[in-house]
């Protein structure tokens, strides 16, 4: 029965999304209000200034207002035609004052909070009530002016302590900021809409994410489940010509060792079968953990002596083969790596070539690079078959393989090793038949 965890795929796609999405929301919100606060900073920045320096030069404002002519004394002086700087005129004289500033209205009041200052026809804030809650808090607030609109002013009021009137209790300085708000607005609502729409756009950015983030998992998965699939299937067949081996030894209990040596014989060959495929699983997993190549300097002799023991498998193998050596300086490489490499190529040719084949190992340097080719006359690879040889459990042939004790591993595992020694391998069609085993990888400086 199948597994049920490997039957489902892992469903990271909507959780990355989720992820993705999540922190790209948190972003723009966090840029949104930081962009919104820097720019009230540098609307309202110089404004907030002047209400500062109004409020600690209070006593020069109170000053001016109650200096102002009151609208009976400049009617009067117009209808008169009286010049403000007439000698005769005895009232007091309005002369500049480096701390006021020109865009400051100042409402004064006494202690019951009744406006005191006469506001003129050119006063803007209109019959503005007194909050002596908040004293020194600069507030943005909406005021009816003496034209019946509302406008937008910063305001603060402080009390007052002013000897030449001693009538003021309070002082409410008020700028008119409706320009600024109304700029202000505006570029709020840009920033707004600028931000939405690369929010909108991380939405598809967080599915374009989560889509790639999830491929190499699921590559991974696919990977994963079918390496089980195929580890369980190659396991099967031995395991069940070992039950089938046993419970027939178990039907007969009388029988000797000799009688029943047919069975123990192959009963032992799937042993060896299924000890070879747990050995290149471990092989394989150990590949794939990343194993790094422990680099040792390796002489020239050492290919000759893996020549020799190769010799003795193919005249084992009715094999005709011939190894050539053609280094002539030491190499530093991983030796374990490098000679299971060769004897998985080895062992591969020997499988696939009918008796009395011919099998070509050379070894060769190519500029910085090690050359090993493996050259076969046997029964070749197809074009589609070239593309999988590599893949884990693919054999060319599986009656064949399954006869001589082939798995499709060993291929695979080849290819691994070739990776983790940083080189490539190919596999191209020989002359007039037969396959070609090309390996090449890469020569470390020696030390």
């Amino acid at each position: 029965m199948r597994n049920k965890w490997y039957g489902q795929q892992p469903k990271h796609d909507e959780s990355s999304f989720k992820l993705f999405f999540s922190v790209f929301t948190i972003i723009f919100l966090v840029m949104t209000m930081i962009i919104i606060q820097v720019l009230n900073s540098g609307i309202y920045g110089s404004v907030d200034k002047s209400l500062f320096e109004a409020r600690d030069n209070i006593n020069q404002y109170v000053d001016f207002q109650m200096s102002l002519p009151t609208m009976e004394e400049l009617t009067w002086a117009i209808l008169n035609e009286k010049e403000a700087d007439n000698p005769q005129d005895e009232r007091p004289k309005l002369k500049p004052n480096r701390y006021l500033a020109a865009n400051i209205d100042v409402v004064l009041y006494d202690a019951k909070g009744k406006i005191i200052n006469q506001m003129g026809y050119m006063a803007q804030p209109y019959d503005f009530p007194l909050d002596d809650s908040r004293l020194n808090v600069i507030e943005q607030e909406k005021i009816l002016t003496y034209w019946g609109k509302e406008e937008y002013y910063r305001i603060i009021t402080v009390p007052v302590g002013n000897l030449n009137y001693p009538e003021i209790a309070y002082a409410s300085i008020l700028v008119n900021t409706e320009q600024l708000e109304i700029s202000n607005r505006r570029t709020v609502r840009v920033v707004i809409s600028v931000m939405i729409f690369f929010w909108v756009v991380s939405l598809f950015a967080s599915i374009y994410l989560a889509q790639r983030t999830r491929k190499p998992i699921l590559e991974s998965f696919e990977r994963q489940k079918k390496f089980v699939e195929n580890a369980s299937h190659e396991l099967r067949t031995p395991l069940t010509v070992l039950q089938n081996r046993l419970e027939n030894l178990f039907r007969k209990p009388q029988a000797t060792i000799l009688e029943s040596s047919e069975s123990i014989a192959a009963s032992l060959d799937e042993v060896r079968n299924m000890r070879l495929l747990t050995t290149n699983l471990l092989n394989l997993a150990r590949r794939d953990d990343g194993l790094t190549p422990e680099l040792t300097t390796i002489q020239p002799e050492f290919f000759d002596t893996i020549f020799t023991n190769y010799q003795l498998v193919a005249d084992e193998n009715s094999k005709m083969f011939k190894g050539i050596n053609r280094l002539e300086h030491a190499i530093r490489s991983d030796k374990t790596l490098l000679k299971q490499l060769l004897t998985i190529l080895f062992d591969n040719a020997v499988k696939y070539t009918t008796d009395d084949g011919h099998i070509i190992l050379t070894v060769s340097q190519v500029e910085k690079s090690l050359l090993v080719e493996v050259a076969d006359n046997g029964v070749g690879i197809s074009e589609s078959d070239k593309i999988k040889v590599f893949d884990r459990f693919y054999r060319v042939d599986k009656a064949r393989t399954r006869q001589t004790g082939g798995f499709g591993l060993g291929l695979s595992l080849a290819k691994q090793i070739v990776h983790s020694l940083g080189g490539t391998i190919k596999v191209r069609d020989n002359q007039p038949k037969g396959t070609v085993f090309e390996v090449k990888l890469p020569l470390q400086q020696m030390s």
